[in-house]
Parts: C-alpha cells; structure tokens; sequence
C-alpha cells in the first residue's frame, strides 16, 4: 500500500525540524564552550565564538520555519505534531546509532542491510517506568511512517570475569540484552522489506528483528558510556 504524499511531505518536514534543532543546540553548546575559552585562552577562539553565534542565529530562525511547517503538514493530515516531533527525532535517533548498530552485526547479515536500505528510517526507545531494566523499541518505517514496529526487550549489566592476575580492576560490566515478547506492528513495512532484501517476509521479520537489537544494544551501551564520561567529569571537578 503506497504512502499518501501528504504524509510523506509530513514525515519529511518532521525530519528537517528535528534535524534543525539538533544542529542549533549543539551549534548553541559549541558557541558557549568557545566563548569560555575565548575568555581564558586566545583571540582564535573568541573568533570561533563569533562565528558560531553568527551560524546560532541562522539555525535558529530556520529552525522556527521548519517548526512552522512541521505544523501545518500535522493539521493537513489531522495528527498532534508532537507525533510528528517523534518520527523525526527516530530519524535523527536512527542516523546516530547506524555505525554502532552495525559493529553489532556481521556484515553480510540481512538486518545489516535493513540499517542501510531505505524500508527502515528510524527508532526510538521507550523505558518502562516501572521496572527500569526494561522498555520497547520503536521501529519507523514505510509505507506506514506514523505507525512503528514495537520489540520489547529486557536488560542485564553483567561484571565480568577479572583478568589472570585477579585485578578486580580489569573487572568490566557486560549487556546482557533479551526480547520479552514478539516483534509487533510490523506486517506493514515487511513487503517493502522483503523486496528491499529479496527474501520471504519471514525471513524479512527475522532481519528486523535482528536490527532492533542491534539498535537497542549500541543505545544502551551508548547511554552507559555517556554515564561513565559524566562520573569521570564530576571526579575531576572535584579534584579541582
């Protein structure tokens, strides 16, 4: 079943404002970061400053038309735009994770190929707020865009074994992820997917599958890496 092309010009309006708003905050991030090392450092940084607060200010009057017409693709199709807001940042979530979605993989695996085919555009995540080690991953894809493929899985953080010597030191922490249930909503997206990866629709759900745990395990290990950074920071904060 094809796609309206009103929702395809939503889907895509979603994605440019999504996009927009990512390049300004980290745009806005850097031009601080630059303007506190202008302030201690030399005259090359407080240029950079100048010039980011410049390229800040461009993306945020972009910004606000691209967040105009995500509103007005969301009243032509009669949906709240905070699901389109959700369709472009899975976009956004998607381009981020490719690389360490596929480091998961081999690379001939099919759900290699579904990362990068066209079938598959984006994913989100969704934790449980009651039982935090597990949640459901969200998988955007066409020819229904504002419908996504559900898989809900479960999380573990293993220690490791330590190495010869018994440094506990060398001790590390291993994902253990698993599914707790089946793949669901995904019949709609596995016709495109099977003729994407020219195999049955049951090998096609297979791939999908596998690439959403490829994505869930390089978000949690991402999440987990950001955590270990922001521990090291407050350490030395502290020394200072």
């Amino acid at each position: 079943m094809a796609t309206s092309q009103n929702v395809v010009q939503a889907v895509q309006a979603a994605i440019v404002a999504s996009a927009h708003l990512a390049a300004y905050e980290h745009v806005a991030a850097a031009a601080q970061a630059c303007q506190r090392l202008g302030s201690m450092t030399s005259g090359r940084w407080r240029s950079a400053a100048r010039d980011l607060a410049t390229l800040e200010e461009d993306l945020q009057t972009a910004f606000a038309s691209a967040a105009e017409e995500l509103a007005s693709k969301a009243d032509t199709i009669g949906v709240p735009e905070e699901t389109l807001w959700t369709v472009g940042d899975a976009a956004g979530t998607l381009d981020l994770l490719h690389e360490p979605a596929l480091e998961e993989l081999e690379p001939d695996a099919r759900a290699a190929r579904v990362l990068d085919g066209q079938v598959l555009f984006g994913a989100s995540f969704m934790e449980d707020a009651e039982l935090p080690d597990r949640g459901t991953t969200l998988l955007f894809g066409w020819p229904a865009p504002l419908d996504p493929a559900s898989w809900p899985w479960q999380a573990n953080w293993v220690v490791g074994d330590s190495d010869a010597n018994g440094d506990a030191e060398a001790e590390a922490e291993q994902l253990d992820l698993f599914e707790t249930g089946e793949l669901e909503g995904e019949e709609s997206m596995l016709s495109e997917l099977a003729a994407e990866l020219s195999c049955t629709t049951q090998e096609a759900r297979v791939a999908l599958r596998d690439a959403a745990m490829a994505l869930t395990r390089a978000s949690l290990l991402a999440g987990a890496h950001t955590e270990d950074d922001e521990d090291e920071d407050d350490t030395t904060d502290g020394e200072l």
